[in-house]
């Protein structure tokens, strides 16, 4: 009888998943290369790491967001991310059986050269190459796509632009099959950016038709799936891509991604089967964003809230495990020591200590301002969210304690991340994520001013000029030291709160094969072109 299992998503979980591979996989790795066997075909790297992939089936897979748009390059929503994957590519991911999410090998790149000290990259792409509609992909789509994340058109979000101009300077395309990326400056970061699964590569004879809506609507890619029909609000259907240029793949030949919101009924479709697998937070890693709009002028009253709310009561009280953490991944290399933390506004563990400076700080502002009205403040929450909601509640409970009541208003996601973007809000709790654990990414969208998601619209001068001097440290030890600098402004400063990082949990039945769990909740395994259904009535060969 087949079995459920259930993964959790923090790095160090991942880890233990390489253990079970058999020594003859081992034993080939040693002599070639992911990225080797990759250009040898699917199967030969499934082979390699003890998989015997089967073709045919329909993959179940179910969401519980709405889908508003289909445009990965405007938003950070996880749902859209899972939705949209499997129709496109990168120029090129990381290796699906690697639990890291590190080992890069070829996709729309099928050999790439670095060159000038680790500035600049030469991409050279694969052949035969085309798209759902039947047009030649080639250069020009690539430097299109590139350009219009690194520049977007006026009234479009683009949430990544800020971290690919940190570090590229221009981008050329000297003939149909070869793309040049200069760098600012040498960054381990730059080749893995094009391996994020949010920075597919775009049909430029569509988008630049209309460059702001054109990708709403439509979704049209390279990858190894293309849509069956039209998607309705609760489910998407996709079918094998019979052209796709990497001829061994896909393995599957349908998925249905079925939006579930309502977490029993979701619960209810995995065990008896009507779905294979859940992997519904995919986009909220991070608990965040308690962001107030008017923090520049008010700076006591948000840090007095920060002081008031104790982090570890979100794991005690609310329904994720995790870690308290500031700007950067509380468990990897560039986390600020827990000494050091307990120091910033809000992470002292003199709770009583805390909490009457939290009084000191509302007292000084009631005697500037005058006093605050708090039934006008109100924290917004997404009730298609769980945690959103669940952790605003939370907070309400903990700020009473500094005899400071708010109100809730509850909302859907979609129009409570548009309040973010427009900045219709006052104080909000959501969730965002990181797609790299470097504070490029990380502070690039969130602290650094203008950054694809500085919802706070609060500059810190001296934040942006540490930023800009920590990009192309080549010491990590330096580096770092430059960063916990940048971290604490950020946490003191205390207009964009970080709550909890919590960890994500993911459930498959044990006959789905070809997917490996990785920290990064924007990995290319999300194409699912590497999936495989172990049933019998499934052959080996298509």
């Amino acid at each position: 009888m087949a079995s459920r299992k259930s993964f959790r998503r923090p790095w160090w979980v991942s880890m233990l998943l390489v253990l079970g591979i058999p020594l003859l996989a081992l034993a080939q790795q040693a002599s070639k290369s992911d990225a080797e066997l990759a250009r040898e075909g699917a199967v030969a790297l499934a082979t390699a790491h003890g998989d015997k992939p089967r073709y045919g089936g329909k993959f179940l897979s179910a969401g519980n967001e709405e889908i508003p748009f289909y445009d990965m390059h405007q938003t950070s929503f996880g749902g859209v991310y899972a939705a949209i994957a499997p129709a496109y590519n990168c120029l090129i991911r990381t290796s699906p059986y690697d639990p890291l999410a590190l080992d890069i090998i070829p996709e729309l790149a099928d050999t790439w050269d670095i060159g000038d000290g680790g500035t600049t990259i030469t991409f050279h792409l694969h052949h035969g190459v085309k798209w759902h509609d039947g047009v030649p992909f080639s250069s020009a789509d690539v430097t299109y796509t590139i350009e219009r994340i690194m520049h977007p058109p006026p009234g479009m979000v683009s949430p990544r632009g800020p971290v690919f101009t940190a570090l590229i300077e221009r981008v050329e395309a000297p003939d149909p099959e070869t793309v040049v990326v200069y760098g600012k400056g040498p960054s381990s970061l730059l080749l893995p950016l094009f391996a994020n699964g949010h920075n597919v590569i775009i049909p430029k004879h569509i988008v630049e038709q209309d460059p702001v809506n054109a990708l709403k609507t439509r979704v049209i890619g390279t990858g190894p799936f293309k849509l069956k029909e039209p998607p309705t609000t609760t489910l998407w259907k996709y079918e094998r891509n019979p052209d796709f240029f990497k001829k061994d793949l896909p393995f599957l030949d349908e998925i249905e991604i079925h939006i579930i919101p309502d977490p029993q009924a979701l619960v209810a479709a995995l065990l008896s089967k009507r779905i294979y697998w859940s992997d519904v937070f995919a986009h909220a890693n991070l608990d965040r964003d308690l962001a107030k709009s008017t923090a520049q002028q008010n700076p006591n009253l948000i840090q007095a809230l920060s002081e008031a709310i104790r982090r570890e009561a979100i794991a005690e009280l609310g329904n994720q495990s995790g870690a308290v953490g500031t700007g950067n991944y509380p468990v990897g290399p560039w986390a600020m020591p827990r000494e050091m933390r307990a120091h910033l506004i809000g992470y002292g563990s003199d709770m009583a200590q805390r909490i009457a400076h939290a009084k000191a700080l509302l007292a000084s502002y009631e005697q500037d301002k005058g006093k605050i009205d708090w039934r006008k403040l109100k924290l917004q929450c997404s009730t298609n969210i769980k945690f959103s909601c669940e952790n605003a509640q939370v907070v309400q409970q903990l700020l009473k304690k500094i005899n400071v009541t708010i109100e809730l208003e509850p909302m859907l996601v979609a129009q409570h991340r548009g309040n973010e973007v427009s900045g219709n809000f006052v104080l909000s709790l959501l969730g965002a994520a990181t797609d790299f654990d470097d504070p490029i990414d990380a502070f690039g969208q969130w602290f650094v001013t203008k950054g694809g998601r500085w919802y706070q619209r609060h500059s810190l001068p001296e934040l942006d000029k540490l930023f800009e001097q920590q990009k192309f440290i080549a010491d990590p030890e330096a580096r770092k030291k430059v960063i916990w600098e940048m971290d604490t402004l950020a946490m003191n400063d205390a207009a964009y709160l970080i709550l909890h990082w919590f960890d994500l949990h993911h459930v498959r039945w044990n006959f789905v094969k070809g997917w490996t769990i990785t920290p990064n909740i924007r990995s290319t395994n999300a194409r699912m072109d590497y999936v495989w259904l172990d049933l019998k009535e499934f052959p080996h060969t298509r």
